[in-house]
């Protein structure tokens, strides 16, 4: 048997390499963790080093590049959606979450549709010893789950806009992973927030859209303060629709009246035109009819003309003697 030669191995495809890399597992003592990488998320860290520092930095182990990501993040599943388009079944899948059996000893903040209180910056610090869960099911068969919630934390999120394909543009409609974002963002985790809105294309779009509802919610403690900027916020943008609804009908209308307008002048031109067209038919007409009766007189004439000139040559030709007279 000829043996293989080794040099003759067809080449073997390259990883794609990202050029932002927004989290990474990797295993110190033999315990598999999530790490965020700090020059993505620390401000301190985008400013222009020196070639010093940069050789520092080269050096330095892979422990210092890497923040781990400690926050507990957890799911009660139901089964009431797609698994392919769930987000907290792919936050599953990265290892950014684990799913959980209910229970009533949960001792972090639970996000529900009837939550005691609204997400904010006092829920620091349960957030970061106790962690968040989120129940993944239809809003509208909430109340037929029947769970006992009365010894548990729970919290609603303010107003705000999803951005996830499935509900995009829609109030209140956050998928798992918004709702995450929402609550690390309102508790102070800013930097875990971004973190796991990173795994998803469409993730910063989420921070653009209700870039103006975080900054106003950010920092709040007082729980009347968040009520009352949420519905000045949801009034001014009624009023700002329905201003944006009359000035699109006062154009419609204008735009209609010089449709009509221009339609009524185009009638009046073109009935114009089909009167001059008839006068001038009729000119032609009366001018033909004066042209015939030129034109017949001017033959009567010549016929007479002939008639005349036929009777003088014929007497001319007619020889007279006197003797015809006696």
């Amino acid at each position: 048997m000829k043996k293989k030669n080794k040099n003759n191995k067809p080449p073997t495809k390259k990883p794609k390499k990202s050029k932002k890399i927004c989290y990474e597992e990797k295993k110190f003592n033999n315990n598999k963790k999530i790490y965020m990488k700090k020059s993505l998320y620390d401000n301190s860290s985008q400013n222009e080093e020196s070639e010093e520092e940069k050789e520092e930095n080269e050096e330095k182990e892979e422990e210092e590049e890497y923040e781990e990501f400690t926050i507990k993040l957890s799911m009660l599943y139901f089964d009431q959606c797609d698994p392919k388009k769930c987000t907290g079944k792919k936050m599953e899948r990265l290892g950014l979450l684990k799913e959980i059996k209910f229970s009533r000893n949960y001792g972090g903040i639970l996000l529900t549709p009837t939550g005691k209180k609204i997400c904010s910056i006092e829920d620091h610090d349960i957030i970061a010893k106790k962690g968040i869960c989120v129940i993944d099911c239809s809003w509208a068969k909430f109340e037929e789950l029947h769970l006992d919630l009365h010894k548990i934390e729970t919290r609603s999120l303010p107003f705000m806009v999803a951005v996830n394909p499935v509900n995009f543009g829609k109030a209140y409609k956050l998928s798992c992973v918004e709702a995450f974002a929402a609550c690390l963002f309102l508790g102070g985790f800013e930097k875990e927030s971004r973190f796991i809105m990173d795994h998803f294309k469409w993730g910063e779009h989420f921070f653009k859209v209700n870039e103006e509802l975080f900054s106003k919610y950010k920092g709040i403690k007082s729980q009347d303060e968040l009520k009352e900027i949420q519905e000045k916020y949801i009034n001014d943008e009624l009023i700002r629709k329905q201003k944006r609804k009359e000035n699109d009908g006062f154009n419609i209308s204008d735009d209609n009246d010089d449709e009509n307008k221009n339609i009524e002048e185009d009638d009046e031109e073109k009935k114009e035109k089909e009167k001059g067209n008839n006068d001038n038919d009729n000119k032609k007409d009366e001018l033909s009819k004066e042209e015939k009766d030129e034109e017949d007189k001017e033959e009567e004439e010549e016929e007479e003309e002939e008639e005349e000139q036929i009777d003088y040559e014929l007497f001319k030709n007619i020889k007279i003697d006197e003797n015809d007279f006696k």
